[in-house]
């Protein structure tokens, strides 16, 4: 009995294909026989098959962006940016991929510089990926625009997806009633004015379009737009509101209210129509609605018969002007009704401390939960709040509002899985560990919206990886002079590499050169993406049955 428990507790500790296969069909996966397979055992297939393959690709023109959530499509743009470009994927079980690997004699290497190495470069991405459809957004009456290529949003599940068009405004200044309107105006800003897109991927037509004229909005990597289901929140930097959209049938219908200024049921009559209104820079207009909730919370916070009441109200008072200054910098969609705001200093036209220090101090910051149907202030937390990190660390899936459309997981983090196994449990760290690793991980929100890849293959429960080379946040990363490696975490064994090094050595006089990642969202394929000066190289990891990976690299 005790020889048949270890032998069942060998053959699930396999990572064998055929034996996890044999495994699952045989029902040895379950606790007991009533019983479904637990979805945690089907990660380990991801380690018996993994992009362990690395070969470098020729693409056509275009500036690749991303996979659908489901894995179907890619998106580009064409280098002139007018151009929206979707590829259909085929799999990497397509017709004619083996076979490219076969007659160019890829064998078991790991990483393919052959000399029938060209043919394979150029036809690759072709037995891949098929041109869909090419939709030309910027023409006619928005010519003007160009497509922002770090820019990309889906909605209802990847039915549609929102892209947006810019171009410079020159020589506009804001006018008077904007000031009256918006007291918070930040106008240090360059203005811009930005069209949005929405297209359906299905049908491959434009659904919807929406112009904001003369405003500041922050897209790279999606950072001043959030969406929640079919809610859409669009920071206006310019402006210090926050507009609400909601997708309809694949419209954007725009609420009325706009965040921030004022209150829902606020009367606002434009005050030039009834008398002249002289604004100079000694005007002193009202701070904004949720400034005032803001300093009415953290007023109600203090006990007035506790005995730091007194050194409480001192460092109320103390950030009045702070809080009365701040400026929205960031925020996201936690839920349908709840908004994370993050506000920081307001960027002075000249800064005393970098002149004495030489280097920018970091801004203070200021977390606010605000509800947008009760228009109240649900927390205020200081940018080394214990509290916060308590929630950045337990609410990480949350907050992430992502999850694979496979397998159902979140993205995987690493501050909040090496926090939470390493510090978090352990009550014995001090109470100045915990501020600096309060500081360290709090301006990690809000999150960018769809800024995370749900690819298994970064799943830090499944694979121990350099978190500096590669991540599951989609932002580029600075090439190593070695492979990046990908070891299982439960046996330490390579299970595949990226072969992504530096074209040239690191130097202090060259620019450093970037890589930036295309994972699909299950499947083992990842398209990596080199910068080294204005050239730009690309590289396929993809899963091979041949590749043999090396425990030991030369």
């Amino acid at each position: 009995m005790i020889l048949e428990k270890l032998a069942i507790d060998q053959r699930m500790q396999t990572q064998n294909l055929v034996h996890m296969l044999q495994n699952r069909e045989s029902g040895y996966t379950r606790n007991k026989l009533s019983q479904a397979p637990q979805l945690s055992y089907e990660r380990q297939f991801y380690k018996a098959i993994t992009p362990c393959l690395t070969v470098g690709i020729v693409i056509p023109p275009v500036y690749l962006r991303k996979f659908t959530p489901d894995g179907s499509k890619l998106l580009g743009f064409s280098h002139d940016q007018r151009s929206f470009i979707v590829y259909a994927y085929k799999g990497i079980g397509a017709a004619g991929v083996n076979q490219l690997f076969s007659e160019a004699g890829v064998g078991s290497s790991e990483t393919f510089t052959g000399p029938h190495s060209q043919h394979l470069r150029n036809t690759v991405f072709e037995k891949l990926f098929k041109t869909k459809y090419v939709l030309r957004l910027c023409q006619g009456e928005s010519a003007r625009f160009y497509l922002h290529r770090e820019f990309s949003v889906f909605l209802d599940d990847s039915r549609y997806v929102l892209l947006a068009g810019m171009y410079v405004l020159q020589g506009y200044n804001l006018a008077v009633s904007e000031y009256e309107r918006y007291p918070d105006v930040f106008d240090k800003v360059d203005p811009f004015s930005y069209i949005f897109y929405v297209v359906d991927l299905q049908k491959g037509v434009v659904t919807d379009e929406v112009l904001l004229h003369q405003e500041s909005i922050c897209l790279s990597h999606n950072h001043g737009i959030s969406v929640h289901g079919h809610t859409i929140a669009i920071l206006s930097r310019l402006r210090q509101c926050i507009y609400i959209y909601e997708l309809v049938n694949g419209r954007l219908i725009k609420q009325e209210h706009e965040i921030g200024p004022r209150p829902l049921h606020c009367c606002f009559q434009d005050a030039s129509s009834m008398f002249m209104v002289m604004l100079d820079v000694n005007t002193l207009l009202p701070i904004t609605h949720i400034k005032q909730r803001v300093l009415s919370f953290l007023y109600r916070q203090i006990e007035p018969n506790s005995p730091q009441a007194n050194q409480e109200y001192q460092e109320f008072y103390k950030n009045f002007e702070f809080i009365e200054n701040m400026i929205i910098e960031k925020m996201q969609l936690v839920d349908n009704d709840l908004l994370l705001l993050r506000y920081e200093e307001r960027p002075k036209d000249s800064e005393v401390s970098m002149l004495l220090t030489g280097e920018p101090q970091p801004p203070r910051r200021l977390y606010v939960f605000y509800s947008m149907t009760s228009e109240d202030v649900l927390g205020v937390y200081q940018d080394d709040s214990i509290d916060l990190l308590q929630i950045v660390v337990q609410f990480h899936d949350k907050l992430c509002n992502v999850r694979s459309l496979q397998t159902g997981d979140a993205p995987s983090s690493p501050s909040s899985h090496f926090f939470m196994q390493q510090n978090w449990k352990n009550n014995s760290k001090s109470l100045s560990f915990m501020r600096q690793a309060a500081l360290r991980y709090n301006p990690t929100v809000p999150v960018s919206t769809q800024s995370f890849s749900t690819s298994p293959y970064l799943n830090h429960n499944v694979f121990n990886y350099d978190n500096l080379l590669i991540s599951p946040l989609e932002r580029p990363k600075a090439c190593s002079t070695e492979p990046i490696v990908f070891r299982d975490r439960a046996t330490n064994l390579i299970k595949f590499r990226f072969n992504t090094k530096a074209q040239r050595p690191p130097s202090q006089f060259t620019p450093r050169e970037l890589c930036a990642f295309i994972c699909h969202p299950f499947e083992p394929l990842v398209i990596s993406i080199q910068k080294c000066m204005h050239v730009y190289s690309y590289k396929l990891h993809i899963y091979n049955h041949e590749t043999i990976v090396q425990q030991f690299y030369n």
